[in-house]
């Protein structure tokens, strides 16, 4: 996985030792990976060492998409349910935004 639990604690603002939602928090940052790899329709990478050779749309995670990966994983975290009593705006705006410039079209 690309992001770290630790990253993901620090975004969230949970205690570093506190490990009561570490599952949850594992499979957010793992959904929110694969999302992020199928929207773009490349594989990720966490450093250029990584790609194999031969991948030519191998795509090394940029601060940029990192950002975008992390305010994703907070909007499911805090909205743990596709419906709510209050009208809420829609955060994966702006994870567009961050991460559309990388996105391969294939012909």
């Amino acid at each position: 996985m690309i992001l770290t639990n630790e990253e993901i604690k620090r975004q969230l603002r949970l205690e570093d030792d506190d490990t009561s939602e570490d599952v949850l928090l594992s499979a957010l940052g793992a959904a929110v990976e694969s999302r992020t790899s199928t929207f773009l329709n490349r594989p990720l990478y966490a450093k250029a060492d990584d790609i194999p050779d031969g991948d030519t749309r191998g795509l090394v995670v940029s601060n940029d998409i990192r950002l975008a990966m992390l305010m994703l994983v907070t909007h499911f975290y805090e909205n743990r349910s596709a419906t709510s009593e209050v009208e809420k705006l829609e955060t994966p705006q702006a994870y567009n935004w961050l991460v559309s410039p990388y996105r391969f079209y294939p012909r």
